[in-house]
């Protein structure tokens, strides 16, 4: 992260910087946020689905979020109204599913023995009895796959901010919604939802947010 927070403190030396592990915080509308590895336990055991996240946001508005899977060859952008993957040299536009069945829905989530506490390992688990299907293991993928049309929600929990950051503006730019358990904006991270349309994203919500989940 170091190299990365080289170059943008040279060329905006202003700007603030949050990252995983290094900070420069200062008083600025800017913010980066940089995650260099997303996925380390992918990238440990060889699993290529890790991924370098780097978002800047202006006055807390996240305007810019790229997602790079250098074993893959792939990088997924999103800022102003656009989200797009290039691969092998080769560009081409994101959009989302149109799915809101929970019946007919693919979830994904790095792993519910991730999330914060056993109440919300239950939530998920109360969730996952409604899917189609349930996908570990993603990382910052998950929510490429998701923008990509591959997958139609995924659920994670306790996230920190460079989680998170950089995929907001291409989950939105493709058409998704990505919001808290609560509803809330993801900028401080959290629980979080993203789906690829608001009806499926009320579905789970409810039902993750279930008082007794069963």
């Amino acid at each position: 992260q170091s190299h990365l927070n080289k170059l943008i403190l040279n060329s905006y030396p202003n700007h603030s910087i949050l990252g995983e592990e290094e900070s420069f915080i200062k008083k600025s509308e800017f913010e980066w946020c940089i995650d260099p590895i997303d996925g380390t336990k992918s990238y440990i055991q060889g699993v290529p689905l890790w991924g370098t996240l780097i978002s800047l946001s202006r006055n807390k508005k996240i305007i810019l979020g790229l997602v790079d899977i250098p074993a893959l060859d792939e990088r997924y952008l999103g800022y102003n109204n656009i989200a797009f993957k290039i691969s092998r040299g080769r560009k081409t536009k994101l959009k989302v599913n149109n799915t809101k069945k929970l019946s007919q829905s693919i979830l994904n989530t790095t792993s519910p023995y991730l999330f914060h506490n056993k109440k919300d390992q239950k939530s998920f688990d109360n969730l996952r009895k409604y899917v189609m299907s349930v996908r570990l293991g993603g990382d910052c993928y998950s929510y490429c796959l998701l923008a990509e049309g591959h997958v139609d929600i995924v659920v994670e929990s306790e996230l920190k901010p460079w989680d998170i950051r950089a995929l907001e503006p291409i989950i939105k730019n493709a058409g998704g919604i990505i919001r808290t358990w609560d509803s809330n904006d993801i900028y401080n991270g959290g629980r979080i939802i993203a789906a690829c349309n608001r009806e499926l994203f009320n579905k789970c919500k409810r039902k993750l947010n279930k008082k007794k989940p069963s």
